[in-house]
């Protein structure tokens, strides 16, 4: 495999794809709303898990505000301490920041800032994944189902009978290799889709969440707001 350099600190959110992260000596698998990072100079290689390959948004840091926000925070150096964050509210408000960034105006140099203090105060993550093959092969299995049908009902048992497991084992699975449970991850890919309608579509608030998956709105806004710390209705006029 061809190792890649990073020229600038870098933070990528994975819009699609499955693949593992190879960064300084370490391994993480990288699934759809994880967060990857990198540090300037840093080797890294990604190995697919499919023929499709991937898509993130990525967003390219200063070294100098890396410098100037770990001094402030009183950090040993200016370095992301971890290589990637699995999916979920930290990663889905990271998420929400490149969003702005990429949206440009007032908001951009703001979002950057709380972005770069958020990677820089991740700790070192790893897991003791003890987890067959075959238990990872469902857990992904079970995963790319949500991924493909997230608006559909996608309780544990119909996730388990997909992936040909018992609901403990594929519980345990795929909190292990993916940090959260099934349905943190059907909530937070729910929250994302919905994000992005808010952002490219005039639909009402009401719609949105009923196209998406969620069958309580007040349910919906307290996903909506835990995972990006905005209001839909904040988030639409914002982005």
């Amino acid at each position: 495999m061809r190792d890649w350099i990073y020229k600038a600190p870098a933070i990528g959110f994975v819009l699609s794809g499955w693949f593992d992260y190879l960064a300084e000596g370490r391994t993480a698998l990288a699934a759809p709303g994880a967060v990857v990072l990198g540090n300037a100079g840093e080797q890294f290689n990604v190995r697919h898990h499919d023929t499709s390959g991937n898509k993130r948004l990525v967003v390219l840091l200063k070294q100098t505000m890396l410098e100037e926000i770990a001094n402030g925070a009183g950090l040993d150096e200016p370095r992301f301490r971890t290589i990637a964050l699995p999916p979920g509210a930290d990663a889905t408000r990271m998420y929400a920041w490149m969003r702005g960034i990429a949206q440009g105006g007032d908001v951009a140099e703001d979002c950057e800032i709380a972005l770069a203090q958020a990677a820089l105060a991740a700790p070192t993550m790893e897991r003791d994944i003890r987890v067959s093959s075959q238990e990872r092969k469902r857990a992904l299995t079970a995963a790319r189902h949500i991924e493909a049908h997230f608006a559909e009902p996608c309780g544990l048992a119909m996730l388990a009978a997909v992936a040909n497991t018992s609901r403990y084992q594929l519980a345990r699975a795929f909190s292990a290799i993916l940090g959260q449970s099934p349905i943190q991850y059907l909530i937070n890919t729910r929250v994302r889709a919905a994000a992005d309608l808010l952002r490219t579509t005039s639909k009402p608030i009401t719609e949105v969440a009923f196209d998406v998956g969620f069958n309580d709105i007040s349910h919906f806004y307290y996903c909506f707001k835990l995972a990006l710390g905005v209001t839909p209705r904040q988030w639409r006029l914002t982005h």
